[in-house]
């Protein structure tokens, strides 16, 4: 069987994903190797890859971008075309490819709370009508998904995001630390609850002195820096977090929390549980599918520092209870979220739409 996957953004999603595939099938990856070039050198040799640089910021080169996409598309048929999250962009694509059979997995049914994306209803209302199948990462993306729009319970099928080890095999080494650092990584946004994260941080410090607190990753921290500047011993590194540092920084992390107020997934998530990290998570979308309380993290109220606090200092207190929920996530990712687990059910589905 021949299979296209072509990512938008989902770049480290997808390159674990075609190195699972290519087991099982001929892969052939469209993929913007720019936007995260340390990975390509991850690819299995047997995955055929197509590079398109990166989508760009301009009008002109991102037409032509798509145009040179849209035409590899035409003119390499395949047995399935699988896209990850419908992109606007790519719309006119859909309507020349013919009667070749397409897979979409949707990472975000509903946009991000602070993050308008008044294309997400048209593009994934107009791929989904294209698609023979669709998949969702977890069953509270698909009951989501089902809301928002009319489609067939039947075509909409649950594959689970799988594990993030790949992070240790860019070579990322821990920095020196206590033992005793809570981070927050990644994306800078209104969802992800950055502020409940800064109003637990005293009430943390004041029960373990010696823990550090770190906020890494890109976005606008103005909304925070009044809380910020009273909490001068907090590390904030504001800047774009490649996936080499994102392995560092949990690496040399103790808990890693997700305060979120809205969630569909987290890739912070699944990285930190398969580098053997404790989550404190809020029990929001579908990061309770994605941890297994009490085993591999912890579920806290959305929007409520002292029940985040209370969780991260129950870890940090008890190295044994920290270890030992860091190494049931490590071993629960390995196996639940193994690639080769989730290729077969890809192949599976790819089968039955064939």
């Amino acid at each position: 069987m021949r299979v296209t996957l072509v990512p938008n953004f989902q770049v480290e999603y997808s390159v674990q994903l075609a190195n699972g595939l290519c087991k099982f099938v001929e892969l052939t990856l469209v993929v913007w190797d720019k936007l995260v070039p340390d990975l390509m050198g991850l690819l299995d040799p047997k995955v055929t890859v197509i590079k398109c640089g990166s989508p760009g910021s301009l009008l002109g080169p991102r037409v032509a971008n798509e145009t040179r996409i849209s035409r590899f598309l035409r003119t390499h048929p395949t047995d399935i075309l699988h896209f990850q999250n419908a992109y606007v962009w790519r719309l006119p694509a859909l309507l020349l490819l013919g009667k070749m059979k397409c897979v979409l997995t949707i990472h975000d049914p509903i946009p991000h709370g602070g993050l308008p994306d008044p294309w997400s209803f048209p593009s994934i209302a107009l791929h989904s009508r294209r698609a023979g199948a669709l998949v969702t990462l977890g069953p509270r993306q698909r009951e989501s998904l089902l809301e928002r729009f009319s489609l067939d319970p039947d075509r909409v099928v649950v594959i689970p995001h799988g594990e993030f080890s790949f992070l240790d095999r860019l070579g990322s080494q821990p920095a020196i630390d206590n033992g005793l650092t809570t981070l927050f990584v990644g994306r800078i946004a209104r969802y992800k609850g950055l502020e409940y994260f800064l109003e637990a941080i005293p009430l943390i410090a004041s029960r373990i002195p010696k823990a550090r607190f770190r906020i890494v990753g890109a976005g606008s921290l103005r909304p925070y820096q009044a809380t910020l500047s009273r909490l001068p011993y907090v590390e904030v590194e504001n800047n774009h977090v490649p996936p080499a540092q994102i392995g560092r920084e949990i690496n040399r992390a103790a808990v890693v929390v997700a305060p979120y107020v809205q969630a569909s997934q987290s890739g912070v998530v699944i990285a930190a549980q398969s580098l053997g990290r404790p989550v404190v998570a809020s029990n929001v979308g579908g990061l309770c599918d994605d941890i297994v309380p009490g085993e591999t993290g912890v579920l806290v109220r959305p929007g409520d520092p002292v029940a985040l606090a209370d969780a991260v200092v129950s870890l940090l207190e008890s190295s044994e209870r920290r270890e030992s929920m860091g190494r049931q996530a490590k071993e629960w990712m390995a196996t639940a979220r193994s690639w080769n687990k989730i290729a077969r059910d890809t192949v599976a589905l790819y089968e039955g739409i064939s």
